[in-house]
């Protein structure tokens, strides 16, 4: 089995939102770099940035995870930064479907169409209500 491979590329800012490029496996093993890539994109959770995953071949639920402990961050802030991620990999877009990730992060099919999103609205208050709504459908046994 090839080792897992992962380019992350910062490219300089587009229209003032930095775009972080990922290329490769995003899993257990990566999911550490991936952090810190999206640390320095968002200056540590300060700013918005444009995630690509048009190169990415699998994502396992660590990079899920990192996405939306990332986004969760900047959301908190309630001045309008967060996560546009642009994905056009049908797998990909059927995890983020099946996860319900879609209310969660803005994803988008192209970095264009990122570039608009950014411009043009503030992050939604969807993982707020994904939280709600997940808190409302545990059973009263498991609370």
């Amino acid at each position: 089995m090839p080792p897992t491979v992962l380019a992350l590329l910062a490219d300089d800012k587009v229209a003032g939102t930095p775009v972080l490029t990922v290329r490769g496996e995003l899993d257990v093993g990566t999911t550490p770099a991936l952090n810190a890539w999206l640390a320095a994109a968002t200056d540590n959770s300060t700013r918005s940035a444009i995630i690509d995953l048009s190169g990415v071949t699998f994502m396992a639920g660590a990079a899920l995870h990192a996405l939306c402990d990332e986004q969760e961050r900047l959301l908190a802030q309630g001045d309008g930064t967060g996560l546009t991620v642009v994905c056009q990999h049908p797998q990909l877009l059927a995890l983020f479907r099946l996860v319900e990730l879609e209310g969660v992060l803005e994803v988008v099919p192209t970095r264009k169409a990122a570039r608009a999103a950014r411009a043009g609205i503030s992050p939604s208050q969807h993982l707020a209500g994904w939280v709600a709504r997940r808190e409302d459908e545990v059973p009263p046994e498991a609370g």
